[in-house]
């Protein structure tokens, strides 16, 4: 069990180093892992720091390297506030409407923080026109999270259908469930925080004056298209077997972000992919910073010891959930909480006794629960709103953690009557 206290101490290590010298995420997973393998008399732990940091980037290099460019074209070609437009005639309330543009942005960009930081200007100037007490941000932040922890091909459940194994004809059958649930969280988000804020709502103000009418006035299809192609070909992929190939998420997207650099000129297409390689360095940087110390964490014996805490105390299709938790603390990243938490659960009988969906449920319930400290979106919405931290605990670690219970209700809902 000492690798459990040593598990204890690695938090409080990161949360140190984040909070009180506000080191990098990268540099403090990094070094994370080397103090828990170092401690637990790990061997070859190079080895195993290299082989989790490589293992993250194989698997969401090329997703995170194409939203990030898509994200900025969004942003620099000014596809962005159109797109607000468009939902601004459809949905009158601006923090439902915030939370349904993240919703659905961070489906291309593959990133739920990237489309965060895409659309933080538009809202810092929604904001100070409407001053709605910082609302529209902790909407937008939740709407993002939910499809990114919830929907395919996004890297959080993209990442456990292929350490279980899920056929392409059984991934339709985890949407059926997983779209209608995650829409329902959000409004569930939005009539909760409307009711806190004592009801109070404006309308969305006109964009007019954030960018020239000409923008505006782009063509429908060519705005949303960046948006929707993934998920066309993604689909075209799964219905007809012979383009089979393009309903891989990999080259789904490199042919989406090909499409989407000939919908803009030359000024922003090199803007986007200037500053999205850059913004894709940094997340994949972070990603395999915290995939580093995960595996790190895989590989000792804290699985076991865990296993044999919880084993006989919880039912069996709890363990997934709480092993996710737990991983989520010590390492922030829901991609890779994610992927360890799938990798040890696929090596135990847990694959069949729980079936697909409420296994995936329950560790998407798990990356939810605890976003803290070791959390970079904590820290990114605390540097946006200027809130203190105990604010962002409120408005945006508590509702995720809401959120994340309702999911662990629906998947053993699922797992009862399945």
């Amino acid at each position: 069990m000492e690798s459990l206290l040593l598990f204890v101490l690695t938090i409080v290590f990161i949360s140190v180093l984040t909070i009180r010298y506000h080191i990098t995420p990268f540099l403090t997973l990094i070094a994370a892992a080397f103090l828990f393998g170092t401690f637990s008399g790990m061997d070859w732990l190079i080895q195993y720091v290299t082989g989790g940091a490589g293992r993250i980037f194989s698997l969401l290099g090329i997703p995170i390297y194409c939203g990030a460019v898509i994200a900025q074209l969004l942003r620099h070609g000014h596809f962005i506030e159109k797109i607000v437009e468009d939902v601004k005639h459809t949905i009158k309330a601006p923090d439902l409407a915030a939370g349904v543009v993240g919703y659905l942005l961070s489906i291309p960009l593959m990133c739920c923080l990237t489309t965060y930081v895409v659309m933080l200007p538009l809202i810092e100037q929604m904001e100070k026109e409407q001053s709605s007490g910082g609302r529209l941000f902790y909407m937008a932040a939740f709407g993002s999270v939910l499809s990114f922890v919830l929907i395919l091909p996004l890297p959080v459940v993209y990442s456990m259908t292929t350490a279980f194994g899920v056929s392409n004809s059984d991934t339709f059958s985890i949407n059926l469930i997983t779209v209608p649930l995650s829409l329902f969280l959000l409004g569930t988000g939005y009539v909760v925080a409307k009711r806190l804020s004592g009801g109070s709502q404006h309308l969305l103000p006109e964009l007019s004056g954030l960018v020239e009418p000409a923008m505006l006035s782009l063509p429908r299809w060519k705005v949303w298209l960046p948006i929707a192609l993934p998920i066309i070909l993604i689909s075209i992929g799964y219905l007809f077997s012979p383009l089979s190939i393009i309903s891989d998420v990999n080259i789904a997207l490199v042919i989406s972000v090909f499409v989407s650099l000939l919908l803009v000129e030359e000024k922003p297409r090199k803007i986007a992919l200037e500053k999205g390689t850059k913004n894709a360095g940094i997340i994949l940087f972070d990603l395999c910073g915290a995939g580093a110390l995960g595996f790190v964490i895989a590989a000792s014996s804290f699985p076991d010891d865990v296993f044999a805490l919880i084993n006989g105390v919880f039912p069996v299709v709890i363990v997934p959930f709480v092993l996710a938790v737990l991983i989520q603390t010590a390492q922030g990243s829901r991609i890779v909480t994610a992927v360890i938490t799938s990798t040890i659960v696929a090596g135990t009988d847990i694959v069949t006794s729980v079936p697909t969906v409420p296994l995936i449920l329950m560790i998407s319930a798990g990356t939810l629960i605890v976003s803290y400290v070791s959390d970079p979106y904590f820290w990114l919405i605390q540097r946006s709103t200027g809130d203190s931290i105990p604010t962002v605990v409120r408005r945006f670690t508590l509702p995720l953690a809401g959120a994340g219970v309702l999911i662990f209700c629906c998947a053993m809902v699922l797992f009862m009557f399945a």
